[in-house]
């Protein structure tokens, strides 16, 4: 029985941990590193950045308790309300979803783009300068970690620590869910403790400027795949009047 009970403790930190990693956010490093540059107190930001953990955390510890086992047992695809309706939204999503992609990659190819970079620079020092006082930290971290509800690892977490279990593994696996999902944010703040917090910061600056390229291809061709995956569904639908994947009498 002891067994058991461990190795259920350490199938879910595990989920957990895999979840982290699909969630994995770098944007709470990003407002770290603005609010630092522009001259925020080395404790206002670790304390933005214990707020997010710990806010992120008790927000899942709280609906695991209360809503994890209910949103377990929603039968989300018998909620849809099928047919025509469906296949409609399902198109108009379809379509912004494309609209969005090709608004990406036009934004991509503008000439004028090669100046984007001085443009964005300058954008964050508005938002820096509101993130280097304390009082903005902190509505920031609280803004940021109720966001984690709109986040699909977030709520995978929620309903699989929502099953029925001890208070001890729910809390575990938030705090997995939060530190490895803010895995940037808490690597940054362990440099602001060790007193090393401009190197990272720009190590950061520079590790995101590199990667940046790429993580916006991937959300553009996932836009595009979901929206034209969205219109093959709905035009299959109009012409046999069955859906290929969203079917709510599945």
């Amino acid at each position: 029985m002891i067994d058991g009970a461990l190795n259920g403790a350490a199938g879910l930190l595990l989920a957990a941990a895999g979840l982290g990693v699909a969630g994995l956010d770098p944007t709470g490093a990003l407002l770290a590193v603005a609010a630092l540059a522009a001259g925020a107190r080395r404790r206002a930001v670790l304390l933005f950045g214990g707020l997010i953990v710990g806010l992120s955390t008790a927000l899942g510890v709280v609906l695991s308790l209360t809503a994890g086992a209910s949103l377990a047992g929603v039968d989300w695809a018998g909620a849809l309300p099928g047919g025509p309706l469906t296949a409609g939204l399902e198109a108009l999503a379809g379509v912004l979803a494309l609209g969005w992609a090709v608004a990406r990659l036009r934004r991509r190819a503008d000439p004028a783009g090669e100046a984007t970079e001085d443009a964005a620079a300058g954008a964050r020092r508005g938002p820096g300068a509101l993130l280097a006082g304390g009082a903005g930290l902190v509505g920031a971290a609280v803004a940021f970690s109720a966001g984690s509800v709109l986040d699909p690892s977030f709520v995978g977490v929620v309903v699989l620590a929502g099953r029925g279990e001890p208070l001890a593994e729910v809390v575990a696996a938030h705090v997995v869910w939060s530190v490895v999902s803010q895995a940037p944010l808490v690597l940054l703040l362990v440099a602001v403790v060790r007193g090393g917090h401009d190197r990272a910061s720009a190590l950061f600056t520079r590790w995101w400027a590199r990667v940046r390229p790429a993580v916006r291809h991937l959300v553009t061709a996932a836009l595009a795949l979901l929206g034209a995956g969205l219109l093959l569904d709905a035009a299959w639908y109009a012409a046999t009047g069955h859906f290929l994947v969203l079917d709510p009498s599945f």
